[in-house]
């Protein structure tokens, strides 16, 4: 099933977002002022014997030359594994904001909200939704044989369909009809289907709708990559992701 599979869950962690940890020791007044100043970092790290015990934040060191007095110790809401899969991480850095790294025991990462910009972040989002179509693609085929399912597609989505499957077959591209149908079609068919949305995606028509409407909108702004920040100041898009996953486990489970 998708939830215990790693070759998909796991594919990124939180070490393909991290960045890492620029740190001081005491004395390194001058340095602590580039990075908060010139640098522009909110937080770096504090070491002591080689090893980061604690951060400081800008704006809260009260004597430079006496660091030690304004470090912050690493609490456990702090940390997370290199290792820690990418979505959990996600979860936990809309709560949390920033998030250190721990790497063979020893903190030298952080991870904030700066980074849900980065590919792996879009990446891993585009490939849920991905995932899902194709096994959406399946059930609908499973549950509608000989392409009976056109009749639940309104007349100019199901011509849509038909004109670009009849144009590949004249080039002798294999391919079958419902590929030929876009996210949103398939969406409409588990919305509108009765049995489909209450076995698999157990909302109400209503919820269903809103709730493919966010993914559509999620997808459209990934592939013409717009900024991710609205959705994660809403809290949303990790709340969206974790769903999906469930409805494609349950799609899997009649599948497999």
């Amino acid at each position: 099933m998708l939830g215990k599979d790693p070759s998909f869950r796991r594919v990124f962690a939180a070490d393909d977002i991290a960045e890492p940890l620029a740190s001081v020791k005491e004395g390194d007044a001058e340095r602590a002022r580039m990075l908060f100043g010139t640098r522009n970092f909110d937080v770096i790290g504090y070491e002591e014997e080689g090893r980061v015990i604690g951060f400081l934040e800008k704006g809260q060191v009260g004597d430079f030359g006496d660091l030690k007095q304004s470090v912050r110790k690493f609490e456990v809401k702090h940390l997370i594994s290199e290792n820690t899969d990418l979505l959990e991480c996600l979860k936990l850095l809309q709560e949390k904001n920033r998030l250190f790294v721990i790497n063979k025991s020893e903190v030298d990462a952080i991870v904030t909200l700066a980074d849900i910009q980065k590919p792996a972040v879009r990446m891993l989002f585009f490939g849920i939704i991905t995932f899902f179509e194709k096994n959406a693609s399946r059930l609908i085929q499973e549950v509608f044989p000989d392409n009976s399912w056109t009749k639940v597609l309104p007349a100019h989505r199901r011509e849509k369909a038909e004109t670009t499957y009849q144009k590949l077959i004249e080039r002798n591209t294999e391919i079958d009809l419902i590929s030929c149908t876009q996210l949103s079609d398939k969406a409409g068919i588990l919305e509108k289907d009765d049995l489909l949305r209450e076995r698999y995606v157990q909302l109400s028509r209503t919820k269903a709708g809103k709730f493919f409407n966010r993914i559509i909108r999620l997808r459209d702004d990934l592939a013409h990559a717009q900024s991710l920040t609205v959705w994660f100041e809403e809290k949303e898009v990790t709340e969206l992701m974790s769903m999906l996953i469930e409805l494609t486990e349950r799609i899997n489970t009649r599948l497999s």
